[in-house]
């Protein structure tokens, strides 16, 4: 039987439509109608049939990505595929929090959506933004982020050629330049996003998060989780509710997350709707074998080989 780690994308996996065949059966409605009923509207129907614009909100996007990430975990629960290990890139980190038997879907869902408002907060109050930088190598990182007089940060680590900044609006956009400036070979992508997360920025929604946190009833893990904070495996309730506190100002270390899960088994399943996780995955290590199961058919595939 093949082992398997189950890895939960973040904000910005999302699209109008996605996972079609998985969002209209009858176990999806009855879990997003638990989703819809918390935040108060027919979030499926977004899902399914957009506006876009209206989707890519971050109270939309990050509860309708959780939700499906957490049904495409069960069904393949139900067909007797069970992960090794868990993580899920920053948001995502939540899905493996329920995988793990960590949290509730429920309870989860409430932190997610408490999360979304807060953050939303931080960024009315603060002018923040993010950029992805490619082809930099650590030293350039180094030099254009020493350069900054306000908020400047990496955000993610995402591949050893792939990071994400996060900072002040004027802070990213001179960084972008800066890159650009050292080598023609670096690559900066503006993100389409509404702050500066994973920043001293979010500073604003850590109080909040961090009681709601320290209120709910956490479990020891059943499996490994591996967390954002340092990229290493936990199962203490106590010492996990730490980490994802941290997790929200600190850096997403996915890069070395994956590789450190990699000893575990090297073959990884993205419990989303995209391959965001799965083109990184290419990146990080060549000898890890990737699968998507964002379709009934990819699932089925799955299951055929298990």
């Amino acid at each position: 039987m093949i082992n398997y780690n189950f890895i939960f994308p973040g904000q910005g996996s999302q699209f109008v439509g996605m996972s079609r065949d998985i969002l209209i059966s009858s176990q999806s409605k009855t879990l997003f109608n638990e989703t819809s009923n918390l935040i108060g509207y027919d979030l499926l129907d977004i899902c399914l049939n957009g506006p876009e614009d209206l989707l890519i909100k971050t109270k939309n996007t990050q509860p309708s990505v959780f939700t499906l990430s957490i049904l495409i975990d069960q069904i393949l629960k139900e067909s007797n595929i069970f992960p090794r290990a868990v993580a899920g890139h920053s948001l995502g980190e939540y899905a493996a929090l329920v995988s793990s038997n960590v949290l509730k879907f429920r309870d989860a869902l409430k932190l997610i959506i408490l999360r979304c408002n807060e953050m939303e907060k931080a960024n009315n109050s603060n002018d923040g933004t993010m950029a992805a930088v490619l082809n930099a190598s650590k030293n350039d990182i180094s030099q254009i982020i020493s350069l900054a007089k306000g908020v400047l940060v990496v955000a993610n680590y995402n591949t050893k050629s792939q990071v994400v900044i996060s900072g002040e609006t004027s802070e990213v956009n001179s960084a972008i330049y800066n890159f650009k400036s050292l080598s023609k070979k670096i690559k900066c992508i503006k993100l389409k996003v509404s702050g500066a997360y994973h920043s001293p920025l979010m500073e604003f929604a850590r109080d909040a998060l961090s009681n709601a946190i320290n209120s709910l009833n956490f479990n020891n893990a059943e499996i490994p989780i591996y967390q954002n904070i340092d990229a290493k495996p936990y199962q203490s309730a106590e010492k996990i509710k730490e980490n994802l506190i941290l997790q929200l100002e600190s850096p997403v270390k996915w890069n070395e997350t994956i590789l450190n899960m990699e000893t575990k088994t090297k073959n990884f399943i993205e419990c989303g709707p995209g391959k965001v996780l799965i083109g990184m995955n290419r990146r990080i290590s060549p000898e890890i074998c990737s699968y998507e199961a964002n379709s009934i058919s990819k699932i089925n595939s799955i299951c055929s080989i298990a």
